[in-house]
């Protein structure tokens, strides 16, 4: 299903493209421009620049915190949990041998309609 909705999104964006040759290298033109544009932007406006960079750089720091921070916390839950022995199950010698269940709770509540052999 991937698959198709790969090629659907991919057959609209071809249809989109234009068919004139003439707007085909304005659009060819149109697309340089903004990506180089994107490109200079930091030569246009450096102050910006150094800005992102900063503030990047703080994300990165609290990010690597806060990823050691919640290794540290499932480490010693693990190391807690890993010291706590499991609750043992006291079982009773004399308990039938079908188990404790009844045949009232082994019949389901609901079965649906049932078949017949002329439904078939």
């Amino acid at each position: 299903m991937g698959l198709f909705r790969l090629a659907a999104l991919v057959a609209v964006g071809v249809s989109l493209l234009p068919a004139d040759r003439e707007k085909q290298v304005l659009l060819y033109q149109r697309a340089a421009s903004a990506a180089t544009w994107t490109l200079t932007f930091c030569d246009r406006n450096a102050a910006t620049c150094t800005q992102a960079t900063n503030l990047w750089a703080d994300f990165a720091k609290k990010a690597e915190f806060g990823v050691k921070l919640a290794y540290d916390v499932m480490q010693k839950n693990d190391l807690a949990a890993a010291d706590v022995s499991p609750p043992v199950a006291q079982v009773s010698l004399d308990a039938p041998p079908g188990g404790t269940l009844t045949g009232h709770d082994l019949r389901p509540a609901w079965r649906g309609k049932t078949a017949s052999k002329a439904g078939i």
